[in-house]
């Protein structure tokens, strides 16, 4: 290897280790990141419905009333209409407990729902009728009635068949998104900040007039931030394997493949970004909404396929849509290396094309 390369290499290693910060932003961001959006999203208890109900006028019908919420909320709840009852290894997965909150009046109530304290409430019209109300698009109000309403276990028909298929978690699509996230965002803070910020401390002021070229200064970086994404990434994905059952069904090495053509694409990316800002705030502008946009569209929490149909067809093809896509297919979908291939290719391209065209405008101050 190149001796100044190296040497530029193992400084941009001290840099970091001599700055706790970049060490926590690195491997603690992301791992703490992964951790509570898996338990947020996570399915390891029974899961929970919150129900408000508003309190009758009198105290007779306010303790009947009462007594039924008690009675709802005091044990679990089994879906009815299962056919495949005795073959569901994950008992939790067919159960609802029910939590009741009592409101003195319509505008206390409203006020729960809009700060998110319950789904959907409950109000006894003057005949003493429970009538139900929630807003038709909000997906867990509506499911929250359909099993509060369910038939009873001896009038259901059994027509649900409940999957246990690995992959089908809402934690398994993810866990690979968040990976592809955290390398994008890697490259872009580590190289392209990075470089900026050697730029507005004059370090490369005083490296232009150096023999070194500007391929070795730029490369040191990308190379450094290689193997510090590459420890990162397999930590995190150790980190979800271990803590929330994420199984990888596909190839390894497929894995492996789209971790180093995603940390080209970026770092590419990163030295075009970086390369002409002189000044923090612009630097800091590029880079948050580089980042911003494509977590945004991407389709990292959620698919991107529930935007209009032309906007799905322009997302599909963003650098961070492309890793993230593909590393969804390992994971779930069991793809193997030529599976992800055409992919690996086109992240490729654009880092080569986006690093040629940052190095040909990099300016050095």
């Amino acid at each position: 290897m190149n001796s100044a390369l190296f040497n530029l290499i193992q400084t941009q290693f001290r840099q970091y280790l001599r700055e706790p910060e970049i060490l926590f932003w690195s491997f603690g961001f992301p791992l703490l990141l992964v951790w509570l959006l898996g338990v947020s999203f996570s399915s390891q208890d029974i899961p929970e419905r919150d129900i408000g109900i508003v309190l009758p006028a009198t105290i007779a019908e306010q303790q009947k009333i009462k007594q039924w919420g008690t009675q709802l909320a005091a044990h679990e709840h089994r879906i009815n209409g299962i056919i495949n009852q005795d073959h569901i290894k994950r008992d939790k997965l067919v159960k609802v407990r029910y939590r009741i909150k009592y409101y003195s009046d319509r505008e206390a109530v409203i006020l729960g729902l809009k700060r998110g304290e319950i789904q959907m409430f409950i109000e006894q019209n003057r005949e003493g009728k429970r009538i139900h109300y929630l807003d038709p698009q909000d997906n867990e109000a509506l499911l929250t009635y359909y099993l509060l309403n369910q038939p009873s276990e001896n009038a259901a028909n059994e027509n649900l068949f409940i999957l246990e298929t690995p992959g089908l978690r809402y934690l398994d699509f993810l866990i690979p998104g968040l990976l592809a996230m955290a390398i994008m965002e890697t490259c872009l803070i580590g190289v392209g900040w990075a470089l900026a910020e050697k730029r507005l401390a004059r370090v490369t002021r005083q490296m232009c007039i150096t023999p070194m070229r500007k391929t070795t200064f730029l490369l040191a970086h990308i190379l450094a931030c290689l193997i510090i994404n590459l420890v990162e990434i397999l930590i995190i994905y150790g980190f979800a394997e271990t803590y929330f059952d994420i199984d990888m069904q596909g190839s390894f090495y497929a894995f492996l493949l789209l971790l180093f053509t995603g940390n080209i694409c970026f770092s590419g990316i990163a030295v075009l970004v970086a390369s002409r800002a002189r000044k923090a705030q612009t630097a800091n502008g590029l880079l948050e909404v580089s980042i911003l946009v494509q977590i945004l569209l991407s389709g990292i929490f959620f698919s991107y396929k529930h935007f209009p149909q032309w906007m799905a067809n322009i997302i599909e093809y963003l650098p961070l849509t492309l890793l993230a896509d593909n590393m969804r297919k390992v994971f779930i979908e069991g793809a193997d290396l030529m599976q992800v291939m055409p992919a690996s290719i086109a992240l490729v391209v654009v880092g080569v094309m986006t690093f040629l065209l940052g190095m040909r405008v990099f300016r050095w101050y």
